[in-house]
């Protein structure tokens, strides 16, 4: 005790043994161990821990610092291999793709070498954006019901291939021709191994967390419903509109709304009943969204949020471009700021009011 305060010793993990586990390239163990005629236990007495520990790091592709050192010893191989960093030990140009359309008279596939991830995402995202979906627009319900595509595009991976099938466009004036065809890409990760030699592997964890992420962004971008590693998503779909009050002086309201068409009526009846104010676009992934600064500052500023949702789940589906602008058309909002709204409205129009309009 020093002037009646307790001093404190402070150590870092590192001082008091606490080992903090990394990520390792699983595959890397599996197959270097499997190469060097180790069984589990056999490297597991070598590097002085339990087999079950061993095949924890071959199902979870974490252990700690130390235990990675030790393994790269025993591989003969570098640490930063066995974490997938080493790039030394990569080809330059480590993605491979083939893309084949199903009923093409040739049926032969087209391959391609990518530098990088970005380079192969970039590539899919140009084949994707081709053969999208005609942008829908017209006037009656029946113009914007359908999703003009009979199969769905589905992602998969198995194995060493990851697989992306995409519908070919309905060409018009015969969109028939193109029923049933599609384009197909499978890409894969090649590695050159010092040991080995060259091998196909399965993606780096980091990798395709990447990949996914884009992919999805992307099948968001154009498609309203997909298969993405074996989940369905945007099936029974439906939109949630939001109006809050960004000073929380009044309820949030929201809306479910079950089409695109019922969503653009209530679009334009909206922008029909503001007051005079500005509607301020809020950049936002997979929804619409604007900001409302009435010019009378005695009303308060209000958010609108459009948004499809899963109804199951609760969580966002996807919502394509394609039909955001066509929900900002109906509210007449092309800009990044709008003025709207006429001095005729004294009041925020409230989604209650709306849905007395449907009830009616």
């Amino acid at each position: 005790m020093l002037f009646g305060y307790r001093l404190l010793a402070i150590t870092t993990q590192e001082e008091i043994g606490v080992a903090k586990n990394i990520d390792v390239d699983k595959t890397i163990i599996k197959k270097l161990r499997v190469n060097q005629k180790h069984t589990q236990e056999s490297l597991a007495l070598e590097i002085g821990v339990s087999r079950r520990a061993i095949s924890c790091i071959e199902n979870t592709g974490s252990t700690s610092k130390q235990t990675a050192e030790k393994l790269a010893k025993a591989f003969g191989v570098s640490f930063n291999y066995l974490t997938g960093d080493d790039e030394s030990d990569f080809l330059p140009s480590p993605f491979y793709c083939e893309l084949i359309e199903s009923g093409s008279p040739s049926q032969q596939a087209q391959s391609q070498l990518f530098n990088s991830e970005t380079e192969l995402l970039a590539f899919l995202d140009q084949q994707i954006n081709q053969e999208r979906p005609f942008r829908i627009g017209g006037r009656t319900p029946g113009e914007y019901s359908d999703f003009p595509t009979k199969s769905l595009p589905t992602y998969s991976i198995e194995g060493v291939n990851c697989t992306l099938r995409i519908p070919l466009r309905e060409e018009e004036p015969d969109p028939e021709a193109n029923d049933g065809r599609i384009l197909t890409f499978t890409f894969r990760e090649l590695r050159l191994q010092t040991d080995v030699g060259l091998t196909w592997q399965p993606l780096r964890k980091w990798i395709s967390i990447y990949i996914n992420q884009n992919l999805s962004r992307t099948l968001n971008k154009y498609y309203p419903e997909y298969i993405f590693l074996g989940e369905h998503r945007g099936n029974r779909a439906q939109f949630l509109v939001v109006l809050s009050d960004e000073t929380q002086q009044a309820e949030t309201e929201t809306l479910l709304l079950e089409g695109l068409w019922p969503v653009r009526q209530f679009a334009t009846w909206f922008s029909h009943h503001l007051p005079p104010l500005a509607a301020s676009k809020i950049p936002s992934d997979n929804r619409v969204s604007f900001r409302l600064s009435p010019g009378d500052h005695s009303l308060p500023e209000r958010r609108i949020d459009i948004l499809r949702i899963d109804p199951v789940t609760e969580t966002k589906a996807p919502f394509p471009e394609v039909w955001q602008e066509s929900v900002i058309t109906a509210l007449s909002w092309s800009k990044s700021i709008n003025k709207a709204g006429t001095a005729d409205n004294s009041a925020m129009p409230t989604i209650e009011d709306f849905s007395h309009l449907i009830r009616d």
